[in-house]
């Protein structure tokens, strides 16, 4: 699968990547690199141009074999040198800033072993300002020393499969699309201001509802999007609304990838707001919208690139999720969690959650064995503001109620199998440490109301036995990870009496 690149530098997310089991065009093991040897220099920094050329940038592990084992060679002197700002001064010195670079340092299974993030150019990819030259120790060549470069002045260097290597015409012409899509978001600005022009006033909340219905589209930039789903819920002024829905779910299947993506971020947005001032008929329907975007994301006949913008409703979905599980609101978790889509290839897995991650992972754009639905689903809420409102859009409380959204999902799927439309379930959060789930497992054991709620009956059995399954079922999955470690490591009594009290079902945790 592709790695999910993301600002993101925990020892859960190291864990996650040498996973991976081979490095990627976003993500490059290295089993050394001694920062005091010009060659290593040089070599990282050529490793570096190549990443920021990514259209996400991506992660450098060194202290990895290819296959992501940790290697054994790193010392507290090499560690020394990996300090954030001398490293960015080893950069810059070939490299002009700007440019985002994060470093940390972890020990996995006693290897000490440095994590290094590197984002994408804001400008699309960077020029090298010197040369890279090195010289090393050879004695086959004359005196002693070999000489060479890594790289020239004015080259451009690109990810293309494993390697670093310079750009060529289609590099060009993919970095030239990604540069293009960036942009997009500014020139929807400007679309703003013509708008705002022919009314002659300064756009803004208060006088957005004085323009015609057509108006309110996705194309507009995300602030006055923003602004003005806000405003016409405020004054209850429907039909701008309903319409962008409709025209967004009409326009999905012709736009390319970018675009589709500021679609998707545009409606859940609507639903994001309706979430947050508790207009459940618009979240509803904006839920609706994405179910039906879903079913026809392109058309019939290609079945990759469907699955790929299947996946990317999927994550924003468990944005949603996410901000619901932080809202309480227990029935806008079933709803998303029950989700079904309609047509025949869904005859099967009938839940759009069930359909794109088993299907994703049967063409490798997840591994269900380390599904990433999350980590994609973290980078859906940094992108959309109302998906964060009130939080840090990188605090620990989203990824904490991503992780619960997942659980929660399995206990809708596995307590009511036939209502939810999925027959099956994976505890995608079982990557992720024990802390970050466990309270919503409590929650639910303590809380009947929110049962009742979230598996849509008062079946307590049902509900004990869907959480004795998860938790076994997480074991397993999270020991590669020192992710999930089951109820009865963590002795949580509040949960292991419910299940004492109401399980039939024999598990690890009961």
């Amino acid at each position: 699968m592709a790695v999910v690149v993301e600002p993101v530098l925990t020892e859960e997310k190291l864990r996650s990547l040498l996973d991976e089991g081979c490095e990627q065009a976003g993500l490059d093991f290295k089993t050394m690199s001694d920062l005091s040897i010009t060659y290593d220099v040089v070599a990282l920094v050529k490793d570096i141009a190549a990443m920021l050329s990514n259209e996400l940038g991506g992660y450098i592990v060194i202290g990895a074999q290819d296959d992501g084992r940790p290697a054994p060679g790193l010392t507290a002197r090499h560690l020394e040198l990996f300090d954030e700002s001398r490293v960015r001064s080893k950069i810059v010195k070939y490299l002009s800033e700007p440019f985002v670079l994060g470093v940390a340092r972890h020990t996995i299974d006693g290897c000490p072993m440095v994590l290094l993030y590197v984002g994408a150019s804001p400008k699309g990819f960077h020029i090298f300002s010197r040369n890279g030259d090195y010289e090393i120790d050879d004695s086959q060549a004359k005196g002693g020393k070999r000489r060479g470069s890594e790289f020239r002045r004015g080259e451009v260097y690109v990810r293309r499969g494993t390697s670093s290597v310079v750009w060529e015409p289609d590099d060009r012409e993919r970095i030239i699309a990604a540069i293009v899509a960036r942009h997009k978001e500014d020139w929807r600005t400007e679309y703003r201001d013509e708008i705002s022009a022919m009314i002659n006033v300064r756009l803004s909340a208060q006088n957005l509802q004085q323009l015609p219905a057509a108006a309110m589209t996705w194309r507009l930039d995300a602030n006055a999007f923003d602004e003005l789903t806000l405003e016409l819920l405020r004054r209850s002024d429907h039909i701008p609304l309903r319409r962008a829905l409709l025209q967004a779910v009409t326009d999905a299947a012709s736009l390319d990838l970018p675009d589709f993506g500021t679609l998707l971020q545009r409606i859940t947005s609507v639903a994001a707001q309706a979430l947050t001032y508790r207009e459940q008929p618009w979240f509803t329907d904006a839920v609706e919208a994405l179910a039906r975007i879903f079913e026809h994301p392109v058309g019939p006949g290609d079945r990759v690139a469907n699955l790929e913008r299947r996946l990317h409703i999927a994550a924003h979905a468990y944005g949603l999720g996410s901000l619901a599980v932080r809202m309480t609101n227990w029935p806008a978790v079933r709803q998303l969690a029950e989700q079904q889509v309609r047509g025949s290839e869904f005859d099967f897995y009938r839940n759009w959650f069930r359909y794109t991650i088993v299907n994703a992972s049967r063409s490798r754009m997840l591994d269900e064995g380390s599904s990433d639905i999350i980590s994609l689903a973290r980078n859906v809420v940094r992108g959309t503001a109302a998906l964060h409102a009130g939080v840090p859009a990188d605090d620990d409380q989203i990824l904490d109620s991503l992780c619960q959204f997942d659980a929660l999902t399995g206990v809708v799927f596995l307590a009511d199998p036939v209502g939810s439309g999925s027959p099956s379930y994976w505890p995608n959060f079982a990557r992720y440490n024990h802390h970050r789930t466990e309270p919503i497992f409590v929650e639910l054991a303590t809380d009947q109301a929110m049962r009742r709620q979230v598996g849509g009956h008062d079946d307590e059995e049902r509900i004990a036995n869907a959480m004795g399954e998860i938790d076994a079922m997480a074991h397993q999955a999270g020991f590669q990870y020192d992710g999930w470690e089951s109820f009865t490591y963590t002795r949580n009594m509040a949960v292991l009496d419910f299940l004492k009290r109401h399980a039939t079902t024999r598990t690890h945790a009961n």
